[in-house]
């Protein structure tokens, strides 16, 4: 028997990636430590009990019961049916590392392996606002997010959400009605749409050759939604965003979660908008800004000023990228005109750092840290290996 070429070795690999996606006890993290520790989906497939036990957080008995739902898919009928249903729902699976995986959602420490992807993903993306809030939201806050949403789209930043009731989805359709982009980000597989009732709307930003943006989640196809998945799911629109905007938010709201996984996890910046000083609906909001977890917003300009100079430069950086093609090679924005912290940063990067190591040769604060190491890997410049940044070149 012949040897396989490179394609027939891409696709076998692809499959016995998504065979890791629909086994149970294998969440995201476990198979990306998986992954690490075995170097590649199909040597994953082939690991004993004892190899995936040995995996922190899994222990002797989640790794039999692992390594048992492995021999389960072993038919292949699982797979198939997968496949079937991506087809049916013109969707794709994008792995990490692959060139259309989403940049920013690369840099957090726990990326998914997998996206599913329906509709079309842009390197522009970058520049994504994740307007989030309650689902049983007010007619102000419906009104402040279809405002923000439709301005921000105008900007052109991309409006990312979790195309749930309430500011999600009326986020998403202001940007749409303006010609803008936006993702929705789901707790559910792509072929089981929640809530059932948008499934129109995510239609529509799906639509083939529209260029509306994107509809995706880390969960196999026909994943139904779970309580237990909005957690994680929040971590993915945090993860696609330069910045999140919290728009009319409870004390308990889901909401919350992604604002803090955007400042403590991700070093993304926060904002939120007032609402009426006694309106439970927006307490969530009011804590936020009086803890000062996050800025203080009223109109587009704001939320621009606060993504400050990384979107501005991010922004500028891949216009210029778009723009020149293959046919210009001049550097873009990606590897010039650095500022004082981010030069300060990089020099300092000579050797392998920490962010503690980092903030102790610099002298600069974790947060300035954290939005320039943002930029510097989006650029190109810096990269991330065993838990400390690495300038490269």
């Amino acid at each position: 028997m012949g040897e396989m070429n490179e394609e027939t070795m891409e696709a076998v690999e692809r499959d016995a990636l998504l065979m890791l996606t629909l086994t149970p006890g294998l969440g995201p993290r476990s198979t990306r430590r998986a992954l690490e520790a075995h170097g590649s989906a199909q040597a994953v497939m082939q690991a004993s009990a004892g190899d995936f036990s040995r995996l922190k957080g899994v222990g002797d008995r989640r790794g039999g019961e692992i390594r048992k739902a492995l021999d389960d898919l072993a038919d292949g009928k699982a797979l198939a049916r997968e496949k079937e249903l991506m087809a049916q729902y013109g969707a794709r699976a994008i792995a990490l590392g692959e060139p259309d995986y989403p940049k920013l959602l690369a840099l957090i420490d726990d990326a998914p392996p997998v996206l599913f992807v329906r509709g079309e993903l842009r390197a522009s993306d970058a520049t994504g606002l994740a307007i989030v809030g309650s689902r049983k939201c007010t007619a102000y806050g419906r009104e402040q997010a279809d405002r923000f949403a439709a301005l921000a789209a105008g900007a052109g930043l991309t409006v990312v959400s979790g195309g749930a009731y309430g500011i999600d989805a009326a986020a998403h359709r202001a940007s749409v009605r303006v010609q803008g982009r936006t993702i929705a980000v789901l707790g559910s597989g792509l072929a089981k749409p929640y809530p059932a009732e948008h499934a129109e709307l995510f239609d529509l930003i799906a639509a083939e050759g529209a260029g509306r943006g994107a509809v995706v989640s880390e969960l196999p196809m026909g994943s139904p939604p779970a309580r237990e998945n909005f957690p994680a799911r929040n971590r993915l629109i945090s993860g696609l965003s330069l910045g999140v905007l919290v728009i009319e938010a409870s004390e308990q709201s889901g909401a919350l979660i992604t604002a803090r996984l955007a400042a403590e996890d991700h070093g993304r910046e926060v904002m939120a908008l007032p609402g009426r000083v006694d309106s439970a609906a927006s307490a969530g909001c009011h804590r936020l800004l009086r803890s000062g977890a996050a800025a203080l917003v009223t109109n587009i300009a704001e939320v621009l000023e606060s993504l400050g100079e990384t979107g501005t430069l991010l922004k500028a950086g891949l216009e210029a990228e778009i723009r020149g093609g293959a046919e210009q090679p001049a550097p873009s924005l990606f590897a010039q005109n650095l500022t004082g912290t981010q030069q300060k940063l990089f020099e300092a990067l000579e050797e392998p750092g920490s962010i503690d190591e980092l903030s102790g040769r610099t002298r600069l604060g974790v947060a300035v840290l954290q939005a320039d190491l943002t930029l510097l890997q989006i650029r190109g410049l810096v990269t991330r290996e065993d838990g400390k940044f690495v300038r490269k070149g």
